[in-house]
This record gives C-alpha cells, sequence and structure tokens, in this order.
C-alpha cells in the first residue's frame, strides 16, 4: 500500500463520511470514472466532493435543484411555471413564497434565479426532485438513485 499526505483539514473531512479515508476516496474516484462511463453529468454531480460536502438535506436538495436549472434550464422554467398549487414551492422571490404562509421559509436555488421551499418534509422534497427530474427526461433508475440522497444521514 501506498501512503499519501493530505492536510489535517482534508483528513478530518475524509472522516466526517463515516468510512475510512481510503473507501471515502475509492468510492469517489469509482463514481467519476462511472460517470465518466455513462455519460451522466448527475451522477457525476452527486458523486463529486462539491455534492458530498453538502451535509444537510436542505443543502442537498438545493444542490440538485441547482444542477437541474444549470443543465436544464429552460426546462427547469417550464416545471415550475406549470406547478399548480394553494402553497407556492418555487418562486422569483422569497417574497412570493411567503405570500402563501407566513411561516414559509425560503433560499435561493443555486445557478438560478429561483427560490425554494425550505420548511417541508423530506418526502416532499424527494417527491419534488422526482416530478423535476422526469421533467426534465432522466431516467427512472437515476432519480431513484439520486432523491434517495436527500434523506440520507452522512
Amino acid at each position: 500500500m501506498k501512503h499519501i499526505e493530505v492536510s489535517d483539514e482534508i483528513y478530518e473531512a475524509l472522516k466526517a463520511f463515516g468510512q475510512s479515508p481510503n473507501e471515502v476516496l475509492t468510492h469517489l474516484l469509482q463514481g467519476q470514472s462511472e460517470a465518466a462511463k455513462t455519460g451522466d453529468p448527475l451522477s457525476g454531480f452527486t458523486r463529486s466532493p462539491a455534492f458530498r460536502a453538502l451535509h444537510t438535506d436542505a443543502d442537498r436538495y438545493l444542490g440538485i435543484l441547482g444542477f437541474i436549472y444549470k443543465y436544464h434550464g429552460p426546462d427547469f422554467r417550464d416545471f415550475v411555471e406549470h406547478l399548480s398549487s394553494r402553497r407556492k414551492y418555487f418562486g422569483a422571490s422569497p417574497e412570493e413564497i411567503l405570500e402563501t404562509s407566513k411561516h414559509n421559509q425560503a433560499r435561493q436555488i443555486p445557478h438560478s434565479p429561483y427560490w425554494a421551499i425550505m420548511n417541508i418534509d423530506t418526502a416532499t422534497k424527494r417527491r419534488f426532485l422526482r416530478r423535476a427530474l422526469e421533467y426534465v427526461g432522466y431516467p427512472d433508475a437515476t432519480i431513484q438513485h439520486t432523491i434517495t440522497l436527500v434523506g440520507r444521514s452522512r
């Protein structure tokens, strides 16, 4: 076995995954390799160090929504416009989301002009991710893998 040197910060970050640093690095490298083979950028994103550094459900949910917007902006816009509900789950501003309930919390979706309601349960976050990913055309296996990343403890 070879030995590598990493900073204390990187070592602590690797330990945070609950596996040995070797297992974490192996998984990351295999994930990037699989994404390259399949040409599936979403799988590559969800296996990336940037995504794996997102530790809360809220951050992972927003990260995936941000990915969808970044790679499928026009389709994501259509998805948001076609949602029909008394409660506003996505909006162009936090005020738009707060209009339907004073108790809503909103955060901006990365890489987008949209905001998402945040005080929803894990099942609802997964349901919206599934609907958005279906809308932009991802296959069911990719969708199933992606939505399980929200709500899974790290």
